[in-house]
């Protein structure tokens, strides 16, 4: 955070660091040269004494690849003989150099990158480095922490500086909290620290303007409401992390306590700057955006994504405390830019708001492990704000969500689930999703409908590619395979963990079985469920896949038929099971669908009134609802034990992939080479993005994207 926080004025007490740094392989430095002009301290150049050949720069410049190329075109001219330039930046540069290195290569010169990482790894090897960094740490981080926030906190989605303070403290409560512990009692901990933000000895806080600060935090509840929460939270706290004066009735956070609160702020701190320095790099693809106007564009990006994370907090704890269903807007992500898209172009030639989500989706597809990490927390904390803003008492209202829940699985939700073990752990959202609702206790039901269409579909998958002509779009799963940078030639033999060709269905249901606990069930339809529902949902079904062949016009299809029986199968199970759970709110229901078929979320809508009423509530649980039952649901614990969990995930289209973006796909990674997988993603997306606006109107990659049809199955 010291170095993230360092600016050009600061280049003396960068170059005390690198100094200390470099001493164990360079004792003495000594000056070559400085620049003229406006170059300043930032362009001095130093040499080893003894060692000619090799030369050094100390920079806190942002373009560091413009310095370097400065800096060689300098050498060149004036120390011909140079042929190591050590760049010692506070940037963080890693395999972002790759080029440039080998660039400088065929012109004699080799490039070592000394950069934050480099400085982070050495940090506690030796005394004098320690105290080094230490010092420019008290320096440049402590006036920073002694704020009441960090950097993020102009872009939040609340308003008012207390808000955002609590805010604040709920990050770093939530990040330090065993998951055992209550969300009440956790929640107003931290609420009764954020009260207490800048208190000492010399500085304390009575109790009535403790309850006063949490008041203007939660002005929805009256004082008599929140009192028997932040009093139960100064007993436990003043136990362990503050000090109270019983003479004036005082608090205090403890000398220990606010030394904790400030390593807690910087790693919240840090997070933030990794988050802001993957959008930056996003951003950097766009050349006419220079660095003023990628801050402005990464502090709008930080907004509409909070933005988006308090209003899918505020659904999922509305609907909770009223015991109303849960909203499934496919487009709560696309409102949010188009609310809050600035009026003027900031690319040329594209709609802001297709670039914003391009940004967003392209960055949540592919995140570094820190944003994926400052994502989720995010995603976590503004639930839990907006929990506290409906009850004081959030472990109370949470405790109305199902048990034991029962999940009928289809095809669109699974497929992602197979096509993205052609990349990188790390990459595998769909993955960690289903291993995090087993270890919660959920019972993952699959029919065999459903498995005979992800069968049919690797079926196709492997026709594709031992066809030398291929008609239309490149089925799904070979198509992610393809853009995970795996050959064509080796698709057959990577298939074969999913299932072989002698009993191919059973083998899909046992890879299911074994990795992700899904159950292979028989469809049911209770005695009970009124005969003109389940005639209502089949025919619901029939038209839907009729419309995706062409309508009425189009001849009868029997796979459109199959689709549609399979898919009603799904339906009437959950029905049938829901049938013996009467009585129950909407949340309290234990059997649900997951699917990401808007045609499934929109059903209601294309029932007769008569029908509707008869369902009541749609038995349809989104991704983004279950992630929120992860994270807040009765087994809350076991899911913190598992791999991390991602705030949302986005995916593209469970849709066919035109064969001439797999050709843009593969040229882009070619051209990508020696980078890390997931810088290599984004670059694809990128790529493919500006193809598709070629082609017709961006396709939004999201989970409540259009994942309408997976057609060509059979």
């Amino acid at each position: 955070m010291a170095l993230g926080g360092l600016k050009p004025s600061d280049w003396e007490r960068f170059e005390r660091l690198a100094s200390t740094f470099l001493a164990s392989e360079w004792p003495k430095i000594r000056t070559m040269a400085s620049a003229g002009g406006d170059g300043g301290r930032d362009s001095e150049l130093f040499c080893a004494d003894g060692v000619s050949n090799v030369v050094i720069q100390y920079s806190v410049q942002y373009d560091w690849a413009a310095k370097v190329h400065a800096t060689v075109t300098r050498l060149q001219e004036t120390f011909p003989d140079a042929t190591l330039l050590v760049y010692v930046s506070n940037q963080l540069i890693g395999a972002k150099a790759d080029a440039l290195r080998t660039e400088l290569s065929k012109k004699g010169i080799y490039l070592d990158i000394r950069d934050k990482s480099w400085f982070v790894e050495r940090c506690n090897l030796d005394q004098s480095r320690s105290a080094a960094a230490s010092e420019l740490a008290r320096v440049i981080v402590d006036p920073l922490l002694e704020a009441s926030g960090v950097k993020h906190n102009a872009a939040s989605a609340l308003s008012g500086q207390d808000a955002r303070t609590a805010h604040h403290f709920l990050e770093m409560q939530w990040r330090d909290e065993n998951a055992s512990k209550g969300l009440t009692k956790s929640s107003f901990e931290a609420l009764v620290r954020s009260a207490l933000q800048g208190s000492d000895n010399e500085k304390r806080v009575s109790r009535d303007e403790v309850h006063a600060r949490v008041g203007r935090v939660l002005p929805q509840h009256s004082r008599e409401q929140l009192y028997p929460y932040v009093e139960a939270a100064l007993k436990r706290l003043t136990k362990l992390a503050i000090r109270h004066w019983p003479k004036d009735d005082t608090f205090n956070l403890s000398f220990e306590e606010t030394e904790r609160l400030k390593d807690r702020k910087a790693s919240v701190a840090l997070l933030v700057e990794a988050f802001d320095g993957d959008l930056d790099e996003l951003l950097q693809a766009h050349s006419e955006l220079n660095v003023a106007k990628r801050s402005e564009v990464v502090e709008l990006l930080h907004r509409i994504i909070e933005h988006y994370f308090l209003r899918q907090g505020e659904k999922f704890a509305s609907a909770l405390a009223h015991d109303e269903d849960f909203s499934l807007n496919d487009e709560d992500i696309g409102l949010v830019v188009k609310e809050l898209s600035p009026k003027g172009k900031l690319v040329t030639g594209r709609d802001n708001v297709q670039f914003l989500l391009h940004i967003i989706t392209t960055l949540m597809a592919s995140p570094s492990e820190q944003t994926k990490e400052y994502l989720r927390l995010l995603a976590d904390t503004y639930t839990l704000f907006a929990f506290l803003e409906e009850v004081p008492d959030v472990q109370k209202v949470t405790k109305k969500l199902f048990n034991h829940g029962q999940f009928w699985l289809d095809t669109s939700v699974l497929l992602p689930l197979f096509a993205e073990q052609a990349l990188p752990e790390s990459l595998r959202p769909f993955t960690a999703l289903f291993k995090q609702a087993h270890a919660s206790a959920i019972t993952l039901r699959v029919t065999p409908g459903i498995l005979e269409e992800i069968e049919r579909h690797l079926n196709l998958c492997v026709t594709y590619t031992r066809e030398s002509v291929w008609k239309g779009r490149v089925p799904y799963v070979v198509a992610r395979y393809l853009f995970a940078g795996k050959p064509l030639n080796g698709f057959v033999s990577w298939v074969e963990q999913f299932r072989g060709n002698h009993q191919p269905i059973q083998d899909i249901a046992d890879y299911l079985g074994d990795e992700f606990g899904v159950e292979l069930d028989d469809p049911i339809v209770s005695e009970a469920l009124d005969e003109q529902v389940v005639a209502a949902v089949r025919e619901y079904w029939k038209k839907i896949h009729q419309d995706r062949r062409g309508g009425l016009e189009a001849p009868f299809s029997i796979n459109a038929n199959r689709l549609a029986e399979h898919d009603s199968e799904n339906f009437i199970s959950v029905l049938s099971d829901r049938r013996m759970q009467a009585g129950k709110s909407p949340l309290g229901y234990t059997t649900w669908l997951l699917t990401l078929d808007s045609a499934a979320r929109r059903m209601l809508q294309g029932l007769e009134w008569e029908i509707r009423e008869k369902i009541k509530h749609l038995p349809i649980i989104s991704v983004d609802f279950l992630l929120k039952y992860l994270a807040f649901g009765p087994s809350r614990d076991r899911v913190a034990q598992t791999a991390d969990r991602m705030p949302y995930v986005f995916i593209d289209p469970v849709m066919e992939v035109p064969k001439e973006l797999l050709e843009v796909a593969a040229a882009t990674r070619n051209e990508s080479q020696n980078l890390p997988e997931r810088i290599v993603q984004r670059r694809i997306r990128d790529a493919l993005d500006r193809e598709r606006m070629k082609l017709g109107p961006v396709q939004i990659a999201g989970l409540d994207g259009s994942s309408d049809a997976i057609e060509s199955m059979f």
